[in-house]
C-alpha cells in the first residue's frame, strides 16, 4: 500500500481536510491524482465524502455535482468511495448511495424504496456471474445454461425499463465476467468451449441493449485496464466480493468517465507537444529528417500516437500544436516529412514559439472561444505537465510514461475525451471552428456590426425534438454553462418526463456563408398557468453569441404563443456564476418582471400584445409554425 507515509499524499489529504477542503480545492485534486494503489483511492473517497466535506468543495465554487445510486449482485463497498475519490480528482461532487447486497433485483422492483430519494443521475448496477448462474439448477447442463443466458438478456431489458422509471438518470450495466471457477467446474475442453460460447453471446446481447436505448451505457469488463477480475477467494468467501480491488478501481475510474460525460465535461480540445510527443527525437537540433516517426520503434509508436489522434480529430476533437521549437522549423517537419500521419489541415492552430506553454494553452482558449476546463495538454516534458497543472488547474494533463509505446492508449483513456453519444455537431466540430476564422475576417472588414450581421447572412431553423437531435438537445443542457438561463440541466429522463406531462422540446440549427453551425440551441417549453406558456428553460452555444439569435428563438416563442392563443408567456431568470451577461435578456424583450425577485431568481411575463421584431439580418426559415400549442 503506497502513499500512507507521513509526507504522502493521504497524510496531506487528511490534513488538509482538518483545514477544511474548501480553503484547496485544487489541492484536493492535485493529492488525490498522485495515488495510484487502489485502497488509497478508497480511503480517499471516505476522506472527502462526507456531508461537511462535499458541501466545502462545492461551496468552492471549483467543483460540479452528481448524484450516483449503486446496485449490485455482490458487496461492492469499496466502490462508491473510489468513485468518489476519482470524481473529486476531476471537480466533481458526488454524492453516493447504494442498495444492500444483491438487491439490484428487488430495488428496482420495488420502486426503489433505499435510492429513489436520492434522484441519481447516474445509477451504476455491477453484475457478476451469479447473477446468471444462481438461477441455474445444475450447472453442468449447458441446455440449462445456454437457455439463461439468452433469458438473463431479456429479463435485463425489462429491469432496465423497470430501473429507468424507479430512478431516472443514466443506467450504467455492464458485460458480466466468467469466473475462473464457473469455467473450471467443466472437466472437458468442449464443455468449457460450449459454456464461453453461451456466455460471449449473451453479452454482446447486453452490448446491444445500449443501442436500442439512449440512456443507457453498457461497459465492457474486458476493455478494463485491470490485471485481475475475480476477487481473492478468501474475500469471496468472507464478506462475498466477486471482484478484486484492481478491478473495482478500474470500474470506478471507468464511471468517473461516464459521470463525467453525463455532465457535459468531456474535453474537446487537444493541445499537442511535437518533440519527443508526436515524434522522436528534437527537429530543432536533428533536422526534419531526423526525428524519429514511423518504421521500427520507437519511430512506429509516435506514428501510433498520430493515428490515435487523427481518429480523435475526425470525431469532433480540435488538434492543436504548443511545442517550443521556431515556426519555421516546425511547420517544414509537419508538412514535408514523408512519415507524418497528421496532416497540418488536421491541426486548427500551431503555437511553435519560446513562451511558457500556460500563455499559449489560454490563448488558444480565447481564439477557439472555449475555456481552459475543456482542454487536454499532452506533453512528454514532466516539468511541462506540471507547469500546466499549476498555472491552468482546469486543463487535463495525462500523466505520459517514459515510454513511447504506451502513449496513443494513455491518451485515449486518459485526455478525458468520452461522450455518451457522439452527435453530428461533435463530427463537425473542427470545421465549424474553421469557418469562424471567415467570419471573423469578414468582421474585421465589416463598418459596423449591424453591416456585418447582414453580411454574414444567417439562417435560424426551428425543429420539434425527435430520435435524430435527441442526443443533442440533451448534451446541449448538460453542458452549456454562459447562455443557460436557469441553469437547470435537463437528462434524457427529465426530456421524457416532462414530454409526458405536456411539455415541448426544440431545438435550433443556423447556418452562414461561411457553413453551418450545427443545432446551436435548445428550448423548454410546458403549459403553465390559466392557460400561460411557460419557457422551461433555454440553452446556446457560445459559438453564436453576439448575432441576437436568441432574440430570434425566443421572439418566435411569443408569437407561436399568440398565434396558438396563449395568455400569456412566463419565464424566470436564475444567476449562475457563468450566465451573467444575459440577465437582461427577457426585458429587452418586452417581459415585465413579476413578484418579489430573490437574490438569484427573477421570474417574468409577457402579455403578448406586442412581440417584438425579430432581427432583420436572421432569416427565419422554420420557426414560430414548428411550435406547437402546448
Amino acid at each position: 500500500m503506497t502513499g500512507t507515509g507521513r509526507q504522502g499524499p493521504l497524510a496531506r489529504l487528511r490534513a488538509l481536510k482538518r483545514q477544511g477542503l474548501g480553503t484547496d480545492p485544487d489541492q484536493v485534486r492535485a493529492l488525490i491524482a498522485e495515488l495510484t494503489d487502489p485502497l488509497d483511492l478508497e480511503a480517499a473517497g471516505r476522506l472527502v465524502g462526507g456531508a461537511k466535506q462535499r458541501a466545502a468543495l462545492t461551496e468552492s465554487g471549483a467543483f460540479r455535482e452528481t448524484r450516483i445510486a449503486f446496485l449490485a449482485s455482490s458487496t461492492i463497498d469499496p466502490l462508491p468511495p473510489m468513485t468518489v475519490a476519482a470524481l473529486a480528482r476531476e471537480g466533481v461532487v458526488a454524492t453516493t448511495r447504494a442498495a444492500g447486497f444483491d438487491q439490484w433485483r428487488l430495488e428496482v422492483l420495488g420502486g426503489a424504496p433505499e435510492l429513489g430519494d436520492l434522484e441519481p443521475r447516474v445509477v451504476a448496477c455491477l453484475l457478476d456471474d451469479r447473477a446468471v448462474l444462481s438461477a441455474v439448477a445444475d450447472p453442468l447442463d449447458l441446455d440449462l445454461v445456454e437457455r439463461r443466458c439468452a433469458e438473463f438478456v431479456t429479463e435485463l431489458r425489462s429491469w432496465y425499463g423497470a430501473c429507468r422509471e424507479a430512478l431516472g438518470g443514466a443506467t450504467v450495466l455492464n458485460t458480466v465476467p466468467l469466473s475462473p471457477l464457473a469455467r473450471a467446474r467443466h472437466v472437458d475442453y468442449a464443455g468449457r468451449a460450449r459454456l464461453a460460447s453461451a456466455w460471449h453471446r449473451m453479452n454482446a446481447d447486453i452490448l446491444a441493449l445500449a443501442a436500442e436505448h439512449p440512456s443507457l451505457v453498457v461497459v465492457d469488463t474486458a476493455g478494463l485496464d485491470t490485471p485481475t477480475v475475480a476477487a481473492d477467494d478468501r474475500m469471496r468467501h468472507i464478506a462475498s466480493h466477486a471482484f478484486s480491488p484492481d478491478f473495482l478501481r478500474a470500474y470506478a475510474e471507468e464511471l468517473t468517465r461516464i459521470a463525467r460525460a453525463d455532465l457535459g465535461l468531456a474535453r474537446k480540445c487537444l493541445v499537442l507537444d511535437l518533440d519527443n510527443t508526436l515524434w522522436g527525437g528534437v527537429v530543432g537540433d536533428d533536422g526534419v529528417t531526423g526525428i524519429r516517426l514511423g518504421g521500427a520503434y520507437p519511430g512506429s509508436a509516435h506514428s501510433e500516437l498520430q493515428r490515435l489522434v487523427r481518429d480523435l480529430g475526425r470525431q469532433g476533437v480540435m488538434l492543436t500544436v504548443s511545442s517550443k521549437n521556431d515556426r519555421d522549423v516546425a511547420e517544414e517537419a509537419l508538412t514535408t516529412h514523408p512519415e507524418m500521419v497528421l496532416s497540418r489541415e488536421d491541426l486548427l492552430a500551431v503555437r511553435a514559439d519560446w513562451r511558457p506553454k500556460p500563455d499559449n494553452v489560454a490563448e488558444l482558449a480565447r481564439d477557439l472561444n472555449i475555456g481552459v476546463d475543456a482542454m487536454a495538454f499532452v506533453d512528454d516534458n514532466p516539468a511541462e505537465r506540471e507547469l500546466m497543472r499549476h498555472a491552468l488547474p482546469g486543463v487535463t494533463v495525462p500523466d505520459l510514461p517514459d515510454d513511447p509505446s504506451g502513449y496513443a492508449l494513455l491518451v485515449a483513456r486518459g485526455a478525458g475525451l468520452d461522450l455518451l453519444r457522439l452527435t453530428r455537431e461533435d463530427r463537425d466540430r473542427a470545421q465549424m471552428y474553421r469557418a469562424r476564422t471567415g467570419r471573423e475576417e469578414l468582421r474585421a472588414g465589416s463598418d459596423s456590426l449591424e453591416d456585418y450581421l447582414h453580411a454574414l447572412g444567417s439562417d435560424l431553423s426551428l425543429e420539434p425534438l425527435d430520435e435524430a437531435n435527441a442526443a443533442r438537445v440533451v448534451q446541449l443542457f448538460a453542458k452549456t454553462n454562459q447562455f443557460n438561463l436557469t441553469g437547470r440541466r435537463y437528462t434524457a429522463e427529465d426530456v421524457e418526463r416532462i414530454t409526458a406531462g405536456g411539455g415541448r422540446f426544440y431545438a435550433a440549427r443556423l447556418a452562414d456563408r461561411f457553413g453551418d453551425n450545427g443545432l446551436i440551441a435548445a428550448l423548454a417549453l410546458v403549459p403553465g398557468e390559466d392557460g400561460a406558456w411557460e419557457i422551461g428553460n433555454a440553452v446556446m452555444s457560445c459559438r453564436v453569441f453576439s448575432r441576437k439569435v436568441e432574440h430570434a428563438i425566443l421572439g418566435s416563442v411569443l408569437r407561436a404563443a399568440r398565434r396558438h392563443g396563449a395568455t400569456a408567456v412566463t419565464a424566470s431568470f436564475t444567476r449562475t456564476d457563468r450566465n451573467a451577461k444575459f440577465s437582461g435578456l427577457y426585458p429587452e424583450l418586452g417581459f415585465a418582471t413579476t413578484g418579489t425577485p430573490d437574490e438569484d431568481t427573477r421570474t417574468f411575463h409577457h402579455h403578448l400584445a406586442e412581440p417584438p421584431p425579430l432581427p432583420a439580418w436572421i432569416t427565419v426559415t422554420h420557426g414560430e409554425e414548428i411550435i406547437d400549442a402546448l
